[in-house]
Protein backbone atom coordinates (compact mmCIF):
# COMPACT_ATOMS: atom_id res chain seq x y z
CA UNK A 1 0.00 0.00 0.00
CA UNK A 2 0.82 3.73 -0.74
CA UNK A 3 2.30 5.44 2.30
CA UNK A 4 1.10 8.70 1.29
CA UNK A 5 -1.60 9.39 -1.59
CA UNK A 6 -1.15 12.00 -3.72
CA UNK A 7 -4.27 13.77 -2.96
CA UNK A 8 -3.57 15.74 -5.84
CA UNK A 9 -4.69 13.18 -7.91
CA UNK A 10 -8.33 12.11 -9.13
CA UNK A 11 -9.60 8.95 -9.29
CA UNK A 12 -12.68 8.86 -11.56
CA UNK A 13 -14.81 6.15 -11.10
CA UNK A 14 -17.64 5.63 -13.98
CA UNK A 15 -20.49 2.89 -13.81
CA UNK A 16 -23.34 2.63 -15.85
CA UNK A 17 -25.39 -0.50 -17.05
CA UNK A 18 -24.10 -1.75 -20.38
CA UNK A 19 -24.81 0.03 -23.34
CA UNK A 20 -24.63 3.34 -21.60
CA UNK A 21 -21.47 4.68 -22.75
CA UNK A 22 -19.01 4.60 -19.98
CA UNK A 23 -16.29 2.41 -21.73
CA UNK A 24 -16.65 4.79 -24.45
CA UNK A 25 -16.18 7.84 -22.26
CA UNK A 26 -13.05 6.75 -20.81
CA UNK A 27 -11.18 5.60 -23.50
CA UNK A 28 -12.28 9.29 -25.37
CA UNK A 29 -11.14 10.92 -22.12
CA UNK A 30 -7.68 9.78 -21.76
CA UNK A 31 -6.77 9.55 -25.50
CA UNK A 32 -7.67 13.58 -25.33
CA UNK A 33 -6.16 14.47 -22.07
CA UNK A 34 -2.76 13.17 -21.56
CA UNK A 35 -2.62 14.25 -17.80
CA UNK A 36 -5.46 11.45 -17.04
CA UNK A 37 -4.54 7.35 -17.33
CA UNK A 38 -7.20 4.55 -17.75
CA UNK A 39 -7.00 2.00 -15.15
CA UNK A 40 -6.55 -1.26 -17.03
CA UNK A 41 -8.88 -4.32 -15.32
CA UNK A 42 -7.29 -8.02 -15.44
CA UNK A 43 -10.81 -10.14 -16.33
CA UNK A 44 -11.09 -14.02 -17.16
CA UNK A 45 -13.31 -13.07 -19.89
CA UNK A 46 -11.61 -14.26 -23.67
CA UNK A 47 -10.32 -11.02 -25.26
CA UNK A 48 -12.98 -10.16 -28.51
CA UNK A 49 -12.22 -9.35 -31.60
CA UNK A 50 -9.79 -5.95 -31.49
CA UNK A 51 -9.05 -6.11 -28.32
CA UNK A 52 -5.36 -6.38 -27.10
CA UNK A 53 -3.64 -7.31 -24.17
CA UNK A 54 -3.01 -5.06 -21.55
CA UNK A 55 -4.82 -2.02 -23.72
CA UNK A 56 -8.56 -3.01 -22.99
CA UNK A 57 -7.81 -5.53 -20.09
CA UNK A 58 -5.43 -7.72 -18.98
CA UNK A 59 -6.53 -11.02 -20.11
CA UNK A 60 -5.82 -14.00 -17.80
CA UNK A 61 -7.66 -17.27 -16.76
CA UNK A 62 -10.11 -18.24 -13.64
CA UNK A 63 -6.79 -19.82 -11.43
CA UNK A 64 -4.50 -17.58 -12.14
CA UNK A 65 -7.07 -14.85 -11.16
CA UNK A 66 -7.95 -16.84 -8.18
CA UNK A 67 -4.00 -17.05 -7.58
CA UNK A 68 -3.93 -13.05 -7.10
CA UNK A 69 -7.25 -12.83 -4.64
CA UNK A 70 -5.47 -14.69 -2.20
CA UNK A 71 -2.56 -12.71 -2.84
CA UNK A 72 -4.52 -9.80 -2.21
CA UNK A 73 -3.41 -8.19 -5.21
CA UNK A 74 -6.98 -6.25 -6.28
CA UNK A 75 -8.37 -2.93 -4.89
CA UNK A 76 -11.41 -4.59 -6.07
CA UNK A 77 -12.81 -7.23 -7.55
CA UNK A 78 -16.52 -8.93 -8.60
CA UNK A 79 -18.21 -11.58 -11.37
CA UNK A 80 -19.84 -9.73 -14.07
CA UNK A 81 -21.74 -12.18 -16.40
CA UNK A 82 -19.89 -15.28 -15.28
CA UNK A 83 -16.46 -13.68 -16.16
CA UNK A 84 -14.15 -12.07 -13.21
CA UNK A 85 -12.66 -8.58 -13.44
CA UNK A 86 -10.49 -7.17 -10.86
CA UNK A 87 -8.57 -3.49 -10.25
CA UNK A 88 -4.45 -4.20 -10.23
CA UNK A 89 -3.21 -2.37 -6.64
CA UNK A 90 -0.07 -2.27 -8.22
CA UNK A 91 -0.45 -0.73 -11.21
CA UNK A 92 -2.76 2.00 -9.56
CA UNK A 93 -0.59 2.58 -6.99
CA UNK A 94 2.27 2.95 -9.25
CA UNK A 95 -0.18 5.97 -11.05
CA UNK A 96 -0.89 7.44 -7.76
CA UNK A 97 3.17 7.97 -6.99
CA UNK A 98 3.62 9.41 -10.22
CA UNK A 99 0.59 11.78 -9.80
CA UNK A 100 -1.97 10.91 -12.17
CA UNK A 101 -5.59 11.02 -12.23
CA UNK A 102 -7.07 7.74 -13.23
CA UNK A 103 -10.40 6.49 -14.29
CA UNK A 104 -11.74 3.46 -13.69
CA UNK A 105 -14.36 2.09 -16.05
CA UNK A 106 -16.55 -0.44 -13.33
CA UNK A 107 -19.90 -1.24 -12.47
CA UNK A 108 -21.60 -0.47 -9.54
CA UNK A 109 -20.09 -3.59 -7.76
CA UNK A 110 -16.54 -2.79 -8.04
CA UNK A 111 -17.56 1.51 -7.49
CA UNK A 112 -19.11 0.61 -3.90
CA UNK A 113 -15.59 -1.43 -3.15
CA UNK A 114 -13.28 1.21 -4.56
CA UNK A 115 -15.25 3.96 -2.57
CA UNK A 116 -14.93 1.91 0.62
CA UNK A 117 -11.00 1.59 -0.07
CA UNK A 118 -7.89 2.77 0.90
CA UNK A 119 -8.36 5.14 -1.87
CA UNK A 120 -11.21 7.05 -0.98
CA UNK A 121 -10.02 10.58 -0.23
CA UNK A 122 -8.95 10.54 -4.10
CA UNK A 123 -12.42 9.19 -5.05
CA UNK A 124 -15.15 10.87 -6.91
CA UNK A 125 -17.80 8.82 -8.64
CA UNK A 126 -19.83 9.51 -11.72
CA UNK A 127 -23.14 7.65 -13.10
CA UNK A 128 -23.97 7.30 -16.68
CA UNK A 129 -27.65 7.05 -17.28
CA UNK A 130 -28.89 6.51 -21.37
CA UNK A 131 -31.63 8.77 -22.12
CA UNK A 132 -34.02 5.73 -22.67
CA UNK A 133 -34.27 2.29 -22.05
CA UNK A 134 -34.98 1.60 -25.75
CA UNK A 135 -32.36 3.57 -26.98
CA UNK A 136 -30.09 1.39 -24.02
CA UNK A 137 -31.15 -2.00 -26.19
CA UNK A 138 -30.46 -0.58 -29.80
CA UNK A 139 -26.80 0.42 -28.28
CA UNK A 140 -26.52 -3.25 -27.33
CA UNK A 141 -27.80 -4.73 -30.32
CA UNK A 142 -25.98 -2.36 -32.88
CA UNK A 143 -22.10 -2.87 -31.35
CA UNK A 144 -22.23 -6.25 -32.31
CA UNK A 145 -20.41 -7.10 -29.16
CA UNK A 146 -22.54 -10.24 -27.87
CA UNK A 147 -25.28 -12.81 -28.80
CA UNK A 148 -29.08 -12.23 -28.47
CA UNK A 149 -29.17 -13.74 -24.86
CA UNK A 150 -26.23 -12.17 -24.04
CA UNK A 151 -28.00 -8.89 -24.78
CA UNK A 152 -31.11 -10.46 -23.18
CA UNK A 153 -29.06 -10.31 -19.27
CA UNK A 154 -27.16 -7.40 -20.07
CA UNK A 155 -30.83 -5.97 -20.48
CA UNK A 156 -31.82 -7.55 -17.55
CA UNK A 157 -28.93 -6.80 -15.35
CA UNK A 158 -29.32 -2.89 -16.59
CA UNK A 159 -31.94 -2.64 -14.02
CA UNK A 160 -30.28 -3.42 -11.21
CA UNK A 161 -27.53 -1.15 -12.24
CA UNK A 162 -29.51 1.58 -12.84
CA UNK A 163 -30.97 1.12 -9.01
CA UNK A 164 -27.76 2.56 -7.82
CA UNK A 165 -27.54 5.85 -9.31
CA UNK A 166 -28.13 7.24 -5.64
CA UNK A 167 -24.74 6.16 -4.73
CA UNK A 168 -22.49 8.25 -6.71
CA UNK A 169 -21.56 12.12 -6.92
CA UNK A 170 -22.39 13.00 -9.67
CA UNK A 171 -25.14 11.91 -12.44
CA UNK A 172 -24.94 12.47 -16.12
CA UNK A 173 -27.21 11.52 -18.87
CA UNK A 174 -25.52 10.08 -21.93
CA UNK A 175 -27.77 11.65 -25.32
CA UNK A 176 -24.98 13.76 -26.28
CA UNK A 177 -21.53 11.92 -26.22
CA UNK A 178 -19.52 15.15 -26.75
CA UNK A 179 -21.40 17.34 -23.62
CA UNK A 180 -20.73 14.42 -21.50
CA UNK A 181 -17.40 13.90 -21.67
CA UNK A 182 -17.15 17.64 -21.56
CA UNK A 183 -18.86 17.44 -18.08
CA UNK A 184 -16.81 14.92 -16.35
CA UNK A 185 -13.61 17.28 -17.43
CA UNK A 186 -14.97 19.90 -16.01
CA UNK A 187 -15.49 17.25 -12.84
CA UNK A 188 -12.95 16.44 -12.77
CA UNK A 189 -10.87 20.34 -12.71
CA UNK A 190 -13.41 21.45 -10.36
CA UNK A 191 -12.38 19.11 -8.26
CA UNK A 192 -8.85 19.70 -8.22
CA UNK A 193 -9.58 23.01 -6.73
CA UNK A 194 -11.58 21.75 -4.31
CA UNK A 195 -9.69 23.30 -0.48
CA UNK A 196 -8.88 19.47 0.78
CA UNK A 197 -7.07 18.57 -2.61
CA UNK A 198 -5.12 22.22 -2.40
CA UNK A 199 -1.87 20.68 -0.15
CA UNK A 200 -0.25 23.60 -0.22
CA UNK A 201 -2.68 26.13 1.66
CA UNK A 202 -1.66 25.74 4.82
CA UNK A 203 1.67 26.57 4.16
CA UNK A 204 0.84 29.16 2.05
CA UNK A 205 -1.73 30.75 4.69
CA UNK A 206 1.37 30.59 7.45
CA UNK A 207 3.15 32.70 5.10
CA UNK A 208 0.48 35.11 4.64
CA UNK A 209 0.36 35.22 8.33
CA UNK A 210 3.91 35.73 8.93
CA UNK A 211 4.10 39.19 6.06
CA UNK A 212 1.50 40.66 8.26
CA UNK A 213 4.39 41.28 10.65
CA UNK A 214 5.85 43.96 8.13
CA UNK A 215 2.36 45.87 8.32
CA UNK A 216 1.62 45.50 11.25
Amino acid sequence: MVNKLNFNSILVVISSPSGAGKTSLANSIVKEYQSISFSTSVTTRPPREGEKNGREYYFTTKDKFDLMIKRREFIEYAQVFGNYYGTPKDKTEELLHNGRDIIFDVDWQGGTKIRNSYLAPSVISIFILPPSIKTLQERLLTRNKDDKKTVKLRMKEARSEISHWSEYDYILVNNNFENVKKNIIKIIEIEKIKRNRQNYLPDFISKLNNEFDDFI
